[in-house]
């Protein structure tokens, strides 16, 4: 049943002054400008404000129903949970020079890089040169937390000032890809960790561990997998893969999990953190439309459902056909013809290997060809 309106309440009082009046016209109340017509009307409009309110009241006293504020305000007091901020991305680069000339020296924290595109990052660890030492190793983060600064291999390859360093012939890169720069988390992926919480209270299970390491901000999904032994028992070893929303994730991103896990891990069980890598995929799919639909709109709009719905798996979950048939089911009420045989890649489920994380591109997601 929809709540009612103030157009409802305002039938209310009309009807009750048509039923019970007696000392006036009762038709007046539908005259407008008179005295019962303003008596009523305001009133409406002050129960609907109130009604209104009550209502948003009670809706943000539940996590469904919360949003924002009221959604930070009733976690931390029901959970003592917070939401995660922005993240900057974390990486590694190699500091390189072709002569020894310069002798020995470090370049140190602090120092500034910037990639191709000017997004500049900052070395977080020294790196030292012995006087023949020709590489040496810093781990650097992004200057801006969120998601755009992030960068693949191979872009960051410049000190911002060369001059300063202790050898001005240093030359830098990325050799692997950064990780772990996400934006602010949204509402509905802050409500979906929470709802694991409680689950996960009693710490030392596979849950726990994993909810522990999705806690860190930067970390988007992680699965928890036990050691077995030879014999099949415990090998008193957990295997946490993880990953960022790009299905990746940098050795310092795992630094930043295996620090976190003292809270959640079993005593005297190891956890391995191990880094995540993306497997990419295509989709195509062949829709029929009915006559008069808008197909144009609406093969965009497949589109874009099946991209977010592969790139929502978690690390090592698998791409059922199934599920993807479900996204696609979602459009018979817009006039979607859709079948068993609508989906012709993948042509099965599509399960990666232990520590990878399905994703797609939009343009390797086709709908009837395009």
């Amino acid at each position: 049943m929809d709540a009612m309106t103030r157009l409802d309440y305002y039938a209310l009082g009309r009807q009750y002054v048509l039923s019970k009046a007696t000392s006036i016209e009762p038709s007046k109340v539908d005259v407008d400008g008179s005295n019962v017509n303003i008596f009523v009307g305001s009133t409406s409009v002050m129960v609907d404000a109130v009604s209104r309110q009550l209502a948003y009241s009670i809706n943000r006293l539940y996590l469904d129903g919360a949003v924002g504020e009221d959604l930070d305000r009733l976690v931390w007091d029901r959970y003592q949970q917070t939401r995660k901020g922005a993240s900057a991305a974390l990486g590694s680069v190699r500091m390189y020079r072709a002569s020894i000339a310069g002798g020995a020296g470090t370049v140190p924290v602090g120092t500034s890089l910037k990639t191709k595109t000017g997004t500049q990052y900052t070395t977080t660890t020294i790196a030292s040169f012995g006087a023949g030492d020709y590489t040496s190793y810093a781990s650097v983060r992004a200057s801006q937390a969120g998601k755009a600064p992030e960068v693949g291999a191979n872009m960051i390859q410049k000190f911002a000032n060369p001059d300063a360093l202790f050898d001005p012939s240093l030359q830098c890169n990325n050799d692997l890809t950064t990780a772990g720069g996400e934006d602010a988390e949204d509402d509905d992926t802050f409500k979906n960790r929470i709802r694991s919480f409680w689950l996960t209270a009693r710490r030392g299970t596979l849950g726990a561990i994993e909810q522990g390491a999705t806690s860190v901000p930067g970390v988007v999904s992680a699965r928890a997998v036990e050691a077995l032994s030879g014999g099949g028992l415990p090998a008193r070893i957990v295997n946490l893969y993880v990953a960022d929303s790009s299905g990746v994730a940098s050795a310092e991103l795992a630094g930043l999990v295996r620090q976190s896990l003292e809270d959640y891990r079993a005593g005297g069980i190891a956890v391995l953190v191990r880094t995540s890598l993306p497997l990419l995929v295509d989709v195509r799919v062949a829709v029929a439309f009915q006559a008069g639909t808008p197909s144009a709109t609406l093969t965009g709009q497949i589109k874009t459902a099946l991209f977010e719905y592969v790139n929502s798996l978690g690390v090592n979950d698998v791409l059922r056909v199934a599920d993807l048939f479900t996204v696609l089911t979602r459009f018979k009420q817009q006039g979607a013809l859709v079948t068993k045989g609508s989906i012709a890649s993948p042509a099965g489920d599509l399960v990666p290997a232990v520590g990878q994380t399905i994703r797609t591109v939009l343009s390797a997601v086709l709908v009837n060809g395009r």
